[in-house]
């Protein structure tokens, strides 16, 4: 079988702008007959606070959004990067590539207010990859958007693993045998948990999303009178077996319901304002934190592993107005019109070197890099590159807790080194291109 002829288009660019049809019903709605509600997706998504009332809504997002979401979701992998940093940018391949592999877009008829164009599986997903592989890149795919919903347009912020800790230190998350939700996360408005479910399927029945309601009850049976909310996000995985797989585009079915309870709030472990801690990360040391936790794998990246293209790119040191967009909650840097503006100004006065940025009052500095293997470029801010470092340092002193399992162990080996063999941010050459766009 060839390629199609367009297969170059199908390469992403971060700022791509896309549209996604998401369908909000309650949990009584499983039981009625399925309707195809997501071709009547036109209504905008109303912003980045919480999901909205009942209803089928046509978000346009951008894919930087979503690469965002497939890089926040997943176990914390700290315990493992403090002594092997250099792996993370394996960790970040592993869950940017499969997106890049088997997702295409393709433009389609769409109201004035969309962006035009929506995800389908390429033809390297439907004919040249196997019934498992489909497998496990639906269960990457389901996760990726439910944290993509939850996270990047819910206003939810970070997200847990259920199997490794539950809401507010509660008891019986961990245990395997139970039919427990993916995740959980603290709503940075309402201080309220959510118990998420992740579900991704070619076609999205009643069995499916009942069985992800079963997990859901699992887990509010354990939260011990608590307030919390419940949403199931099925992720409609597209392609069929009929031929007729480029008709068919990715889509959301997410259920969501309310449990009263009698406690609950702010005071939740890992709650708190992380869905808008960035905006807060100049003067409150608690955002800058938890910004940190959520940057430390990035910034592994960025010190110890093989990236590529290491550089300094200048930026404003006023950030731009933080106006939460109906696109996601990621503000786009080519949106912020101070570093805009800078950058203008260094091209005029010629300035193409750090010497000469650094010390100037309105200016500061980006470090980034390229993640090979994905064309993607990811950064930190120096301040929040300098609070990583600081924590992974902080970290990689803690002490192994020694493992007193019956387990057969082979030879003991030297740890690597953990020192970051990158040079100081001071040292990086400036992004002469970035000056220039």
């Amino acid at each position: 079988m060839q390629p199609p002829k367009n297969a170059a288009d199908f390469a992403f660019r971060p700022a791509d702008a896309l549209d996604i049809p998401v369908v909000v019903r309650d949990f009584d709605a499983m039981r009625r007959p399925a309707a195809k509600l997501w071709q009547d997706a036109t209504a905008p998504w109303p912003g980045v606070a919480d999901i909205p009332p009942y209803g089928n809504y046509l978000v346009s997002t951008t894919w930087r959004q979503v690469l965002l979401a497939a890089k926040g979701v997943g176990r914390d992998l700290t315990p493992w990067l403090r002594r092997t940093p250099w792996l993370a940018v394996n960790e970040l391949v592993s869950r940017v590539a499969p997106l890049q592999a088997y997702l295409r877009l393709k433009d389609v008829a769409a109201p004035g207010h969309a962006a035009g164009r929506r995800l389908f599986v390429n033809a390297l997903y439907q004919f040249g990859s196997e019934r498992s592989a489909h497998a496990a890149f639906g269960y990457h795919l389901g996760m990726t958007m439910a944290h993509w919903l939850c996270a990047g347009m819910a206003g939810l912020g970070r997200t847990w693993h259920l199997e490794a800790q539950g809401p507010g230190g509660l008891p019986g998350f961990t245990d395997p045998a139970a039919k427990l939700p993916d995740l959980w996360g603290n709503h940075h408005m309402s201080g309220m948990p959510w118990l998420i479910e992740a579900k991704a399927a070619r076609t999205l029945g009643a069995g499916v999303l009942k069985n992800g309601k079963i997990q859901l009850d699992g887990g509010s049976a354990l939260m011990l009178g608590m307030r919390h909310r419940q949403v199931l996000c099925g992720t409609s995985l597209p392609g069929r077996k009929d031929g007729k797989w480029e008709e068919e585009h990715l889509f959301l079915d997410v259920h969501t319901a309310h449990f009263p309870g009698t406690t609950g709030g702010t005071d939740t472990a890992g709650g708190g304002p992380e869905g808008d801690a960035e905006e807060f990360v100049a003067e409150d040391p608690e955002a800058l934190m938890a910004v940190t936790r959520q940057q430390l794998m990035t910034y592994q990246a960025l010190a110890f592993g093989a990236v590529e293209n290491l550089r300094l790119v200048p930026m404003s040191r006023e950030r731009g107005s933080r106006e939460r967009h109906r696109t996601g909650s990621l503000t786009l840097l080519e949106h912020d019109e101070p570093s805009v503006d800078l950058r203008r100004r260094l091209r005029a006065e010629g300035v193409h070197t750090e010497e000469a940025v650094t010390p100037r009052a309105d200016a500061s500095g980006f470090v980034a890099a390229r993640i090979p293997g994905t064309g993607i470029h990811l950064g930190l801010s120096r301040r929040v590159y300098s609070a990583c470092a600081a924590l992974h340092r902080a970290q990689s002193d803690i002490p192994d807790v020694p493992d007193t399992r019956d387990v057969v162990r082979g030879p003991a080996r030297r740890r690597r080194d953990c020192k970051p063999h990158r040079p100081p941010a001071h040292e990086l050459p400036l992004d002469a291109a970035a000056v220039d766009r």
